[in-house]
């Protein structure tokens, strides 16, 4: 039992006036997109705080709803008692997300009192996937979103994440695909509150975007902040080395990045596969042509000469999901890369007659043994006969 002092202690506590994002600015946006840009020459702004990466609104969300995702504790199980809970003992859901708020007000309070200003900058490109809790959650925070061609944004993924190994695309795999679906319903949610930024537009005129910028978030503007390299260091892995450190201020030089893949087959299937994907409304709802880019895509393919490809469809699964021909696929294709055309399609040749004849054995051996374990004949030969029968 707690004492009255520890039970007085909770029910003084004022609950009235929660916490609704006041002092928060989310970027959010996929991967690739030119958030570590963005994030950085906003840090140059006096009243501005942020980190690298924060991703501490992942976990608490992810507790409040159904949703995709394993644990030890077993997710589905966690998430009945949960509910069971609020149902039975609270007001209700509603006080799981006060907690959530409260948690959050913690959290992102000490991060300003330590890095001084009004405004903490919340850059996680994983957000996408729980947009709408956050609009939820912090109705009076900002939301910055920040759009960039699908296309650019796979052929960085390719070429500066999974470079090493084309079969990790899998790990990017919910961004890529439920990311700008996230993006696009959380832009209709806020309407006019909602500040959409299209990347190649900003850094085709850095100033003036960064004017319009700031008078949307209600800061003062200073064009000093676009010479991002004046601006406090992020600390953290979490965070774009490849781009950001090649320039002290926006440039259009990656703008159309993507037409870095039209020589290259694989790159090609990946495009191809990946606006498949999306589709023309998604895609069209983004700001980008989707029949211009196909065309593109399409026309490059008939010109590129066709080697051996990882197929898209094959690459996004997940490792558990890469069962049979996709990991028969996966293992010629690193053989390939690894060994050489040769090598690599006998060792992928003899893996795949070696996983036949695995099969064979296991089907073959498993009938004899239906019903329990295989029983020996009698002497006499007639199964299952014996003198006492």
């Amino acid at each position: 039992m707690l004492s009255p002092l520890v039970v007085n202690s909770f029910l003084s506590t004022d609950m009235s006036e929660k916490y609704l994002g006041e002092n928060l600015i989310f970027i959010l946006s996929l991967p690739r997109s030119g958030s570590t840009l963005l994030q950085r020459v906003l840090a140059g702004h006096p009243e501005v705080t942020t980190s690298s990466e924060p991703w501490i609104m992942l976990h608490p969300t992810y507790g409040r709803g159904v949703k995709n995702y394993k644990a030890d504790y077993d997710p589905d199980w966690a998430q009945l008692g949960v509910d069971e809970f609020l149902e039975n003992y609270t007001d209700g859901p509603e006080v799981y997300d006060d907690g959530i708020r409260a948690f959050a007000q913690t959290i992102y309070a000490n991060a300003l009192a330590n890095g001084g200003g009004t405004y903490f900058l919340d850059k996680t490109p994983r957000y996408v996937l729980i947009v709408n809790d956050l609009i939820e959650l912090f109705p009076n925070a900002k939301f910055i979103f920040l759009l960039r061609n699908p296309l650019s944004i796979l052929a960085s993924v390719v070429n500066t994440q999974i470079s090493h190994d084309l079969t990790t695309l899998e790990r990017f795999s919910n961004e890529l695909l439920r990311g700008p679906v996230g993006l696009l319903e959380g832009i209709e949610a806020l309407g006019d509150k909602a500040i959409v930024l299209r990347y190649e537009s900003f850094v085709e005129n850095p100033e003036e975007g960064l004017q319009q910028l700031c008078r949307q978030l209600g800061l003062s503007f200073d064009p000093g902040m676009l010479n991002y390299s004046n601006s406090p260091q992020v600390r953290g892995f979490m965070q774009d080395r490849t781009g950001i450190n090649q320039h002290d201020r926006p440039t259009s030089a990656r703008a159309e990045s993507w037409k870095k893949m039209l020589g290259d087959y694989q790159q090609l299937e990946f495009a191809h596969g990946y606006l498949q994907d999306l589709g023309r409304e998604t895609v069209t709802e983004l700001g980008y042509n989707y029949d211009d880019l196909m065309e593109s895509v399409r026309a490059s393919l008939e010109r590129t000469r066709k080697t051996f490809i990882l197929p898209w469809k094959i690459a996004i699964l997940s490792p558990g999901q890469k069962r049979g021909r996709a990991q028969n696929f996966v293992f010629k294709y690193r053989n390939i890369r690894d060994r050489g055309p040769v090598i690599g399609r006998l060792l992928a040749a003899k893996n795949y007659i070696s996983g036949v004849f695995r099969a064979f054995r296991f089907v073959f051996g498993t009938t004899q043994n239906i019903g329990g374990t295989k029983r020996k004949p009698s002497k006499s030969g007639t199964p299952g006969n014996s003198k006492d029968s």
